[in-house]
């Protein structure tokens, strides 16, 4: 009679183990290129691996402008390298279209502090009648 109840026990508990193997939580772990473009997805079991992101590197773009670093901790640059200092300015909006933040560059490099709120910004730098768009990441 021992044994009866030790084998269904047993079989109630291997029951579980699979059913919480079979259950476990996967994450979608993406990585972005500096322009905002997702440049790959996969999706995992190890949710342990959505924290190792891995720093992009900016590439040129035709409107000079550089953000880096991207992703970031909620403080990153924007350089630009030719630009009107009476016209340009930048515009960072959330990922609902309200605008967060709204100012005038007036040097080549201007640091930008938008706190440590994660999540995906866009970032508008009018110029004239330039307008160059950059999504920005932060952890």
């Amino acid at each position: 009679m021992k044994t009866k109840y030790f084998l269904i026990f047993l079989a109630l508990l291997l029951s579980a183990i699979i059913h919480n193997a079979a259950e476990a939580q996967s994450c979608l772990v993406m990585k972005y290129d500096a322009d905002g473009n997702r440049i790959s997805r996969r999706v995992t079991t190890n949710c342990n691996d959505q924290r190792d992101v891995v720093e992009v590197q900016e590439v040129e773009t035709a409107g000079d402008v550089k953000v880096y670093p991207n992703p970031n901790h909620g403080t990153f640059k924007v350089i630009m390298t030719s630009f009107n200092k009476e016209s340009a300015c930048y515009e960072l909006y959330d990922v609902n279209g309200v605008m967060l933040l709204s100012e005038k560059l007036h040097n080549d490099m201007t640091e930008i502090d938008i706190g440590t709120t994660a999540g995906i910004y866009l970032l508008k730098i009018r110029d004239g009648d330039n307008v160059t768009s950059k999504i920005i990441v932060i952890n």
